[in-house]
């Protein structure tokens, strides 16, 4: 077989021999080519692989083509190939089991395999016919094969069946319902998904009647007309329209959008093609849209504020009735006509640039709240005050698609500030040259918020050295500490109270005596967050005070008369009871009692109990009773005037019990001051005073102290000098003031 094979496609002799192509000598003179000329011309230029095998199914013969497909170079020797080495390793087993032995039993086999590529490439998949080849008595002498590359086809297939698996998938993931229609025979041709859209089950024969009386009566006529304009010749032959469906069998609305082309021959249509896609939701999505726009709009008109949308150019597409009074077609920034009827200052007082309203920085991406206050010039010239914020608007997607603006009028805001302000500025005025000390405080902080001027002269320290509540509460004397806490609850409840209190300024260590009226301040919501109060120093007040109280006319204005001719600030009072509900926030002076009415000791009573600074002279008739001014001086009043009482008897008992007044407060503050001095000794000092109460000389209380005489003499110097006593007695009037015990006695 090796000797009559033919001629190798490297056959060079035989590729090049111009006698296989009539061209040797003259025309006249060429041969006519043999068959085996033409055999080795068919084998050398075939595009498909040709080969041959032994009978042993060894390769003896590749053509160039197939050379080439398989990547061996055109010398290349295959000899030691067998034809399983031609494929790929995946395709061997079937070529081994299915493919070669059914060549040998019938002589013949073809099928899809695919070849290896020697060269390293990825291979081609062909189709492969293979065939016995028979000598002339019929005994097997080899096999042939001619081999064609299908690569192509097959990418195409793949490819083909892609875009149909992608075709089909963009259906079903829209939910469209493709389907035909012969206007010839009016024929439609439509899928499960399409009629169950007309409510009829999968196996539901349609056609033109059935289509038609789905269609919801009131989009009938636009239907059909859509339907003639795309048979039309002259037209487009396009069909698109939506329209509602009353399902057939399950009474079901739907809508549907349909989209579709007809196709004419000779002026005449003859098919059409198209999908269906079921937008109920969206149409229904639009409806809610529409409605939800409407309620919106509903929502702005009813806005006390002005408020827009604005597109990317600054253009106005939405605006509320309010808005719509300032009279803008653009926002000023973008609009240089109306901008100069707006006007907004930086605070360093620069007037601003347009592109620094809120609208254009809005359209940039910013969002400007609380907004820029602006003055507007309406266009009668009327100026008010507006406050101007603006936030992007996004799209979808979260792109910038406007802006939204919120023009709100604060005229009434702004004046409301400037009278505000005013005030401010009066208080401040009275506060600064008032002698009382004006306070403001916050209960929930515990910060002071305002001490005015006079608070300096008052405590003896700067403001700023008394930053809170508890600042003032020490500066309190203890003995009245409590009470002056009270009080800050009280007004924090909301009452209103005078209070007397004593202070320890710690510049001086003096005491002085203070009466504060505490009121709260609610906010808007009511809570009572802020305290305020008039602190006045009464440490030194002498002024002439009376308080008649007398449900009798003649006898009230006989007893005002005779007081205030003789200089007395008085005020009177109809019954007890409403003298005792201030009685707490009074100054300190004499009461003027009238026994008249009875039920009266009860005023002079009660003030005995609160210790208050407010002698009662009592006046009445007792009628020869000794027990009932016995009464009344039992409970509390300093003297009794009887009718006919003088006038120079009133004023002697009024000027007596005030002078008893002036004397408490003397030994009181004597008493505060001895006991700041006492304060101010060291252990060891005050330990040397009580000794020297007891009677001891340095040498005793140096023995009961354990320190040298010398050292008690230094304390006991120590001691006369921070007491300012001159002698021993005074110093122990001093000490025992202060409440001071002797060494070794008890306090109690």
């Amino acid at each position: 077989m090796s000797q009559d094979r033919p001629p190798r496609d490297d056959d060079r002799s035989a590729r090049h021999d111009p006698s296989l192509y009539g061209l040797r000598g003259s025309p006249g003179a060429a041969r006519a080519p043999s068959l085996d000329d033409l055999f080795a011309a068919l084998v050398r230029q075939s595009h498909v692989f040709i080969g041959i095998a032994d009978t042993n199914l060894r390769p003896v013969f590749v053509n160039a083509a197939g050379r080439k497909m398989v990547g061996l170079s055109p010398d290349e020797d295959i000899s030691a190939l067998s034809i399983s080495d031609f494929f790929q390793a995946t395709d061997q087993a079937a070529l081994r089991d299915v493919a070669l032995p059914t060549l040998l039993q019938d002589g013949h086999w073809e099928g899809e395999l695919r070849f290896r590529h020697f060269g390293g490439g990825s291979g081609t998949t062909v189709h492969w016919r293979a065939f016995a080849l028979y000598d002339d008595a019929g005994g097997f002498i080899g096999a042939a094969t001619i081999t064609t590359d299908i690569s192509a086809r097959k990418r195409a297939e793949a490819q083909l069946q892609t875009s149909e698996a992608r075709l089909q998938a963009a259906i079903d993931l829209v939910g469209l319902s493709p389907y035909s229609w012969d206007p010839r025979t009016g024929a439609l041709d439509w899928d499960a998904r399409l009629k169950a859209l007309w409510g009829l089950p999968p196996d539901a024969p349609v056609d033109k009647q059935v289509w038609l009386s789905a269609i919801y009566p009131d989009d009938r006529p636009r239907v059909e007309a859509a339907v003639a304009r795309c048979t039309d010749p002259t037209g487009d032959g396009v069909y698109h329209i939506k329209y509602r469906v009353i399902g057939v069998r399950d009474g079901v609305e739907r809508w549907v959008s349909t989209h579709g082309r007809t196709s004419f021959e000779d002026g005449r249509p003859v098919s059409f093609v198209g999908v269906v896609v079921e937008i109920t939701g969206q149409m229904r999505a639009e409806a809610a849209l529409r409605e939800s726009e409407h309620r919106l709009s509903a929502t702005l008109e009813q806005l006390p504020i002005g408020v827009g949308l604005v597109d990317p150019n600054g253009r106005i597409v939405l605006a509320n009735r309010v808005l719509g009074h300032y009279a803008l077609e653009k926002i000023p920034s973008v609009d240089g006509e109306s901008s100069e009827r707006w006007r907004a200052y930086a605070p360093d007082g620069r007037r601003l640039d347009p592109v620094e309203y809120p609208g254009a920085r809005g359209l940039r991406g910013e969002t400007v709240v609380p907004g820029i206050d602006f003055i507007f010039t309406h266009p009668d010239g009327l100026e008010c005050w507006t406050r101007v914020s603006a936030a992007p608007f996004h799209n979808v997607d979260r792109e910038i698609n406007g802006a939204i603006v919120v023009v709100q009028n604060i005229d009434w805001e702004k004046r409301a500030e400037t009278a505000l302000r005013d005030s401010e500025v009066r208080f401040r005025r009275f506060a600064e040259h008032s002698t009382n000390v004006l306070w403001l405080a916050d209960l929930e902080s515990g910060r002071l918020d305002y001490l005015s001027p006079a608070f300096t002269q008052v405590w003896g320290m700067a403001p700023a050295d008394m930053p809170d509540v508890a600042s003032w509460l020490a500066s309190v004397h203890p003995e009245d500490r409590d009470g002056a806490t009270r009080a800050l609850e009280r007004v924090g409840s909301g009452e209103t109270l005078v209070l007397n209190y004593r202070i320890q300024r710690a510049s001086d260590k003096a005491v002085r005596r203070i009466r504060d009226t505490f009121f709260p301040i609610p906010a808007i919501d009511g809570h009572i967050r802020l305290v305020g109060g008039i602190a006045q120093d009464i440490t030194t007040e002498t002024g002439l005070r009376a308080y008649v109280i007398s449900a009798g006319d003649g006898a009230r204005k006989g007893l005002v008369g005779s007081l205030q001719a003789a200089d007395y600030e008085v005020q009177a009072f109809a019954s007890g009871r409403a003298f005792l509900n201030v009685a707490g926030s009074l100054m300190p002076g004499c009461v003027v009692l009238d026994l008249e009415e009875p039920g009266n000791l009860v005023v002079a009573s009660e003030l005995k109990d609160a210790r208050a600074q407010l002698p009662v002279v009592a006046v009445g008739a007792n009628s020869g009773d000794v027990s009932f001014v016995v009464r009344a001086m039992k409970a509390g009043a300093v003297d009794f005037l009887e009718p006919p009482w003088a006038p120079e008897a009133l004023l002697f008992a009024v000027r007596t019990a005030l002078a008893e007044i002036h004397d408490v407060e003397k030994r009181t503050r004597g008493r505060d001051e001895a006991r700041d001095r006492i304060t101010a000794l060291t252990a060891r000092e005050r330990a040397v005073l009580e000794g020297l109460l007891a009677g001891g000389t340095n040498k005793t209380i140096a023995r009961t102290l354990g320190l040298s005489p010398r050292t008690v003499e230094i304390h006991r110097a120590r001691v006369m000098e921070a007491l300012g006593a001159r002698t021993l007695p005074e110093a122990v009037l001093i000490a025992t003031a202060a409440g001071v015990r002797p060494a070794g006695q008890s306090d109690a």
